[in-house]
């Protein structure tokens, strides 16, 4: 089982002569940032779609068996997809790129999947509240990124995610009763790379670049409380 890491969009209003659909992607800036909320908190949680963690949810105006079609089909060499078809009518198909059917794209997205990924250990209701959760909270949401523990601390870094497509990290420690006694927020970057491993200790913490071509001259960052 792999734990999801994207949803893509697409659109397909023809079929080639094999009967695939000709797909062109889209999604508007303020839409690919809710979708990649949504994909945050379910990967969160631990969210998966089986053996494969990327799903390219196609929205067509093609005749399909059902209103929701997961394709069967594997690309042996890019096994890590499978494209979902759902059928629309004509009229949102021609204003799938404007902002006034993110709403309705994302009901479509949250159908998708609770009809074809709940299972028992994630059941429909986990799924609907990472979508409530993604959407209602926006660029305030907090995803739990890191966290490390030692018998009388805790320190989690939180990721926020947002509308310019950067991510705003937080950091907070916590003592052994759970109460808040350092807190950090960090710039808004593109890039995690400054966060790999933690050391915490009852006075201090210290969080290590990821060992990486990117974060070669990256420093420690330490701080104490």
């Amino acid at each position: 089982m792999k734990t999801i890491k994207d949803i893509r969009l697409y659109k397909s209003e023809k079929t080639n002569d094999f009967g695939l659909p000709v797909t062109t992607s889209f999604a508007n800036k303020k839409l690919s940032a809710v979708i990649h909320r949504i994909v945050m908190k379910l990967r969160e949680q631990e969210f998966s779609f089986g053996d494969f963690d990327h799903l390219y949810i196609n929205f067509t105006i093609c005749n399909l068996p059902r209103e929701i079609e997961l394709s069967e089909k594997v690309d042996r060499e890019h096994s890590w997809y499978r494209y979902c078809s759902v059928k629309i009518n004509e009229e949102l198909y021609l204003k799938l790129d404007s902002e006034e059917s993110n709403n309705i794209i994302l009901k479509l997205i949250e159908k998708v999947l609770v009809g074809c990924f709940a299972t028992e250990e994630f059941d429909e209701r986990l799924i609907h509240n990472c979508v409530k959760e993604a959407i209602e909270y926006g660029e305030d949401m907090l995803v739990l990124y890191k966290e490390k523990s030692t018998s009388n601390r805790k320190a989690k870094i939180f990721l926020r995610y947002l509308d310019s497509f950067k991510y705003l990290p937080l950091l907070r420690v916590y003592d052994s009763n759970d109460s808040i006694i350092f807190e950090k927020d960090f710039p808004e970057t593109l890039a995690l790379d400054c966060f790999g491993n933690i050391q915490l200790s009852s006075k201090k913490i210290t969080i290590k670049p990821r060992k990486n071509i990117f974060s070669v001259k990256m420093k420690d960052m330490v701080f104490e409380f």
